[in-house]
């Protein structure tokens, strides 16, 4: 059978580089095949006339969280009205868990590519003229008069090094203020937190663990990006860059000494994300010493029970000494947290509220918070759902909590931290970008003692107005006055909250204004 040269558009959410299409699309063009890629949106404009002038062959959409399938579904059903008929097939974490369910609400879709989709994909474009041939491919499901058919799984490769680098043709960095790039040195992750659907991805792939690159050809694709494309700042995508024992560790010092050894850290600076009990000083400092200047941490939960029910196996003492290791190697850090999980109690959650408390009193940190989601794929969905206690389809699952004061806790917290703790341009969000900003230190930018104390300043106001009110409502709460969310003391407890967070917010702006300029020129 002859191989035809195909048009790919490749449709996924973009905030930082979606290196998933992007190395979907860097390994279609190795086969000789051409790709664009678009990032989503709910606007249908751009993407219809896209598809009209491009008429590609397939159509290729990267569904990362699951609650955005209602928009993928609206737009995907826009399109066939609009008379595309070109081959659209999606992939991602819920779509390889839940293709039966995705076709119910999707049934506009001609395929599902499940796990990773370098080579799946790669088949499916190459067979698309002959639907016996690229229905048969492992790997994917599809539609056979209305029943979804799920083929047998690909094996994942072992050695990523074989893909190609990410396809970064359409991004002009240097346009950015700060010129950005991700990279991802490895796959997978050796941990089973009951939250995270990253280890059972993997499996169903056929590779647990962690599969790491060479570390000579991820500092090569960093002296590219760097050298030749002029980042600054690289993130690394990892789920967990200090994961895997010994020779992870070892890993991670070689490519902190490649990096060294061709002077980068001169140039350019880079974040990483890993777990609490694997910051130590001998291996952070010769990261430090090749330019790693932030860390993400999974902290998750400053609570004994709510960290056994997330079955993260650590102690709140462990954060808390992970967090002076950082302070002292001066590394700026931000953390995931989860006030509440299914099986939370009053108790565990003013225990989280003390952690916060301890662990970002200083103002080096963002306290912030959000509570469990039960995504497809993990265990934490699997238990609630032998529980019985969680409602509606894989896609709109939705628990309660086991005492209905917990309930009362949450629905407070959301009406007291909207605009602080949850969207895109939550405070906590914004915040966590200030400090990261103030503490940068880097060549040709000096950090400014001043703006970076007014900044800690400005957190510390912030998780201070946080917490106290969080305290007070757990109290108000505990009450015996307390029944319904329309009690008056925690009304107002929540206007007050929203006042204060406003209060924050505008100088925010204020400082962001005062040093935009500057900022702008600098990296220009």
């Amino acid at each position: 059978m002859n191989v035809l040269s195909r048009r790919v558009l490749l449709v996924g959410y973009e905030d930082q580089d979606n290196l998933g299409i992007r190395y979907l699309s860097s390994r279609l063009l190795q086969q000789g095949h051409h790709t664009r890629i678009v990032a989503f949106g709910n606007d249908l404009g751009p993407l219809l006339q896209l598809i009209q002038t491009e008429q590609p062959d397939i159509v290729g959409f990267s569904l990362i969280f699951q609650y955005m399938v209602p928009q993928f579904a609206r737009v995907i059903r826009a399109l066939r009205s609009a008379g595309v008929h070109a081959h659209f097939t999606i992939g991602g974490h819920y779509a390889s868990f839940e293709p039966e369910e995705l076709f119910r609400h999707i049934p506009e879709l001609d395929s599902v590519v499940r796990f990773e989709g370098e080579d799946t994909l790669i088949e499916i474009v190459e067979k698309l003229d002959h639907p016996p041939l690229w229905k048969q491919i492992p790997g994917i499901a599809w539609l056979d008069q209305g029943k979804t058919v799920l083929n047998p799984p690909r094996q994942g490769r072992t050695h990523i090094d074989d893909f190609p680098e990410p396809d970064r043709r359409d991004i002009d960095y240097r346009r950015q203020d700060l010129p950005t790039a991700s990279v991802l040195a490895s796959r997978g992750c050796p941990w089973k937190c009951s939250f995270c659907s990253i280890i059972t991805f993997y499996e169903a792939n056929g590779t647990t663990g962690r599969r790491r690159r060479n570390p000579v050809k991820v500092v090569d694709e960093v002296e590219y990006l760097v050298r030749e494309r002029g980042v600054k700042l690289i993130l690394f995508q990892d789920d967990d860059f200090l994961a895997g024992g010994t020779e992870a560790k070892a890993w991670a010092k070689a490519v902190a000494g490649e990096i060294v050894r061709r002077r980068l850290e001169e140039e350019m600076r880079w974040k990483i994300a890993c777990r609490s009990d694997e910051i130590r000083t001998d291996l952070l400092a010769p990261l430090v010493a090749a330019g790693l200047c932030h860390v993400y941490m999974g902290v998750e939960g400053g609570d004994d029970a709510s960290l056994a029910a997330l079955n993260k196996h650590l102690k709140p003492t462990v954060h808390l000494h992970a967090g002076k290791i950082l302070r002292e190697l001066d590394v700026s850090f931000d953390f995931g947290f989860m006030l509440l999980e299914p099986w939370s109690t009053l108790q565990t959650a003013r225990n989280n509220m003390g952690f916060l408390r301890m662990f970002t009193e200083d103002g080096w940190a963002v306290a912030g918070f959000c509570r469990t989601l039960p995504y497809v794929g993990t265990p934490i969905e699997r238990r609630l759902r032998e529980e019985g206690r969680l409602n509606g389809s894989s896609l709109e699952a939705e628990y309660r909590f086991m005492d209905p004061r917990v309930d009362l806790l949450w629905d407070f917290c959301l009406m007291a931290f909207e605009g602080r703790n949850f969207g895109t341009h939550a405070t906590w969000n914004v915040l966590r970008g200030l400090l990261f900003d103030t503490h940068l230190d880097m060549p040709g930018r000096r950090r400014d003692p001043d703006r970076d104390a007014a900044a800690r300043a400005l957190v510390q106001a912030s998780n201070g107005v946080l917490l106290d009110v969080l305290e007070s409502a757990i109290d108000l709460i505990e009450s015996e006055e307390a029944q319904t969310l329309e009690h008056l003391e925690l009304v107002n407890l929540a206007r007050f909250a929203r006042t204060e967070d406003q209060g924050i917010r505008r100088q925010l702006m204020a400082m962001e204004r005062a040093n935009k300029s500057a900022y702008e020129l600098l990296f220009r």
